[in-house]
């Protein structure tokens, strides 16, 4: 049973969680209570919990992304794809507000609602542009993954053809040939659907500060209930520098994603793919965690 919000609002678990992030925590937690269902930024169902569903779960990816920072020792760029209210993209900008962050979201009320936050919060490391991933994804990026497809789709047709000689040696006939992975649609939805119509087209779109320097690839990418994995991996993985860091927020059927995705993250030159308990805070359900590598 999810812990109600009022219980945690004065609460040490924040101080422990957020630390310094606390304050404009609290600001962005009393802007999603005043205005988030109204805007379609939270469900009703959601007031009474925000600090947990919201907040405390979102930050719950600040260890992974400190982590993947001291390891290389500089600072990061990170892009939060499909930022939607602001989750986990607000929480990682007030946590580690010595990375650079690029708030991705193609929807204009919620690049409003972002702008909104980042404004009132003060967050100077944070740019919200509208755009989709692949709007992002460099050209050098696109042409290896589309060289990547089309081998992949000539070795299969050549298998193919072999197999169709086969049947036809043995039975006179062509057989009818049925696919070898399972097209099972999958029941997660898109949270933060890249509604197209709300959208003025590709690399044309506006973006809400276009004077700041938006890099080609990131050192991490992270998203929260964007879309399943074998869709989030074309759209993320090729946002990556090389050794990059994809570290995405994701419920129970997290590995069972992975699995059905592991051609997709091949493809587009993910590695080492794994899923983490990632702690959301003490007495509170753990989170989980997906983190692919960029070779």
């Amino acid at each position: 049973m999810a812990v109600v919000d009022d219980e945690l609002n004065d609460s040490p678990l924040l101080r422990q969680v957020l630390g310094d992030a606390l304050v404009p925590m609290q600001r962005f937690h009393d802007k999603l209570l005043r205005e988030g269902v109204e805007r379609g930024i939270i469900g009703p169902r959601d007031e009474d919990i925000i600090w947990e569903r919201h907040i405390l779960n979102s930050a719950a990816i600040v260890p992974f992304v400190r982590e993947r920072l001291s390891t290389d020792g500089q600072t990061a760029t990170v892009a939060d794809i499909g930022s939607g209210g602001g989750f986990p993209g607000i929480v990682l900008a007030a946590c580690l507000p010595q990375c650079s962050v690029v708030l991705v979201e193609p929807m204009e009320r919620r690049v409003t609602w972002l702008q909104e936050v980042v404004d009132e919060l003060h967050l100077a490391n944070a740019v919200v542009i509208r755009k989709r991933a692949e709007d992002l994804v460099p050209q050098s990026s696109k042409a290896s993954i589309r060289h990547n497809t089309k081998s992949s789709q000539s070795r299969h047709h050549g298998r193919r053809r072999r197999i169709e000689k086969q049947s036809v040696s043995a039975y006179g006939r062509v057989g009818s040939l049925a696919s070898t992975e399972a097209r099972n649609a999958d029941s997660q939805q898109d949270v933060n659907d890249h509604d197209s119509s709300e959208v003025t087209g590709g690399a044309g779109l506006p973006d809400v500060q276009s004077n700041l320097s938006i890099p080609q690839t990131f050192d991490v990418v992270t998203c929260r209930a964007v879309a399943p994995m074998t869709k989030l991996a074309g759209w993320t993985l090729p946002l990556l520098r090389s050794r990059g860091q994809l570290i995405a927020l994701k419920g129970r059927s997290a590995q069972a994603e992975l699995d059905k995705a592991a051609k997709e993250i091949k493809k587009c030159h993910g590695e080492n793919p794994r899923v983490c308990l990632a702690p959301v805070a003490p007495g509170l359900e753990d989170t989980h965690v997906v983190l692919v590598d960029k070779h």
